[in-house]
């Protein structure tokens, strides 16, 4: 019996000891419900700990201060009041004691006795502002710092080009949602903005027409030029199709034809007689192979089979009327080109082409020792690649110190034929440069006389020019 009561006053003993320990621990989860458990965090703020009176008033104090911005190195700021942003204090309170009210239930009394952490919980403030004013906000930082990207400029001064300059521009979608996020946030209140940048312009061909007519402004006569990227196609023509005299420009043409009109390769006096032509410029020469190969003894027939070879390619502003150096009157050749009213050169009766006919006539003859082109198509098997390679080694031989040559780097390889009377100076040539073979040809006509120092260095600066497009340094 006395056993009995001793156990009996043990298990009361324990039962009020446990009852105690719960006592106090319900004391202490009571007290611990007053505060936020711990991972809890709203607006980023961590709250564990915290009161909601004192989260709401921190929030109230962070959400007072501006949002710090960058564009680029550009260092801006928002205001909340500008975007008419509205903290809700009661709506956030709600929400945090909505989130947090399972800890008032058994469940949670039960997870503080086996202490278990709490889920991390993690709330947006109750908030608004305008999405039209934060859009103008945008808009405006748009309108202030947005750089469209600029092209290329002409430095005629320098016969060289400033290099395009990148772009930049404002990614509205993103750098939205990026400064909604830092309005919305109480710890991290800044964002850079989202800015999209365009890549600078390449230097087009219209930078180089720019650039050539700047240099032509003060020519008071009329110039013709045309020019050709031999890598793209691509062209570029200031009065292509006004007729000049042909003058020993043409002689590339009796150089084609001597080649087409040969069956098989030049023998020595043959190439005396086209290199010393393409070199010297010698008229004699060229008349020579005029009557003894275009013309088969006849040079009027060479002139005859020249012309007609040239309309066969399609350069139908290039013909001979005569032989050079001859005195009877020619026969009256009428081209587009010399039927112009708007610009008259007074051209050579006797012969005449284009800046353009003389331009595409060594593309032809380029793109042959490329092994295609107009020539092999135009006459199968009368051109290989080796014989318009020739052609243009003899153009390569033809050095005369002046016109195109001079405003070319020294050493850059060109392949030229140059002509001048009293009125007209021309050069019609193919550059080979590192940054792109490249057609260059150019006539100057002034009425009565054309000074050699007004012309030489005008198509002289016209080739630097022309170089430095193609081999841009900047």
């Amino acid at each position: 019996m006395r056993r009995r009561r001793r156990r009996g006053i043990w298990v009361l003993f324990l039962a009020g000891m446990l009852l105690a320990l719960l006592a106090w621990q319900f004391i202490g989860y009571r007290a611990g419900l007053k505060v936020l458990p711990a991972g809890m965090t709203v607006a980023g703020l961590e709250v564990g700990g915290m009161t909601p009176d004192q989260v709401v008033a921190a929030l109230e104090a962070a959400f007072a201060q501006p949002v710090s911005l960058t564009y680029q190195d550009q260092a801006l700021a928002l205001t909340p009041e500008s975007v008419a942003f509205q903290f809700d204090p009661e709506g956030t309170r709600a929400a945090i004691e909505e989130a947090v009210a399972w800890r008032s239930s058994p469940d949670g009394f039960l997870a503080y006795l086996l202490r278990r952490p709490s889920e991390p919980v993690d709330l947006p403030p109750v908030a608004t502002f305008s999405p039209d004013r934060l859009e103008g906000f945008l808009n405006r930082v748009s309108q202030q710092y947005d750089r469209p990207p600029q092209p290329p400029v002409p430095l005629p001064e320098a016969l060289t080009f400033r290099a395009g300059r990148p772009g930049h521009e404002l990614d509205h979608e993103v750098s939205r949602e990026r400064l909604t996020a830092a309005l919305l946030s109480a710890v991290d209140r800044q964002a850079e903005l989202v800015v999209r940048v365009e890549e600078a312009p390449p230097l087009q061909m219209a930078q180089l027409e720019e650039m050539l007519n700047a240099l032509l402004a003060d020519f008071d006569g009329i110039p013709s030029l045309f020019i050709k990227d031999l890598q793209t196609g691509a062209e570029l023509e200031i009065n292509p199709d006004v007729a000049y005299a042909g003058m020993s420009v043409v002689k590339i043409a009796v150089m084609v034809e001597s080649y087409r009109a040969l069956d098989q390769p030049p023998n020595v006096e043959e190439t005396k007689l086209l290199t010393e032509t393409m070199t010297l410029s010698g008229n004699f020469t060229a008349n020579l192979l005029l009557r003894d190969i275009i013309g088969n003894g006849d040079g009027y027939q060479g002139v005859e089979n020249l012309t007609a070879s040239m309309h066969y390619l399609g350069l139908i502003n290039t013909f001979m009327a005569t032989p050079y150096d001859e005195e009877v009157v020619p026969p009256t050749i009428v081209t587009p080109a010399n039927s112009r009213s708007d610009l008259y050169t007074q051209p050579d009766p006797y012969m005449q082409t284009t800046a353009r006919d003389m331009g595409l006539l060594l593309e032809m003859i380029y793109q042959c020792g490329e092994g295609g082109g107009a020539l092999m198509v135009a006459y199968p098997g009368a051109f290989t690649p080796e014989e318009c390679r020739q052609m243009l080694e003899m153009m390569r031989q033809n050095r005369i110190d002046s016109l195109i040559e001079v405003g070319l780097p020294p050493g850059t390889p060109v392949a030229h034929k140059h002509g001048w009377i009293g009125d007209t100076h021309a050069d019609a040539s193919i550059v080979f440069s590192p940054g792109g073979d490249f057609v260059l040809v150019v006539f100057l006509y002034h009425p009565e006389w054309l000074e050699w120092e007004i012309s030489n260095p005008l198509i002289s600066d016209i080739a630097t020019a022309t170089y430095n497009f193609f081999n841009p340094t900047q």
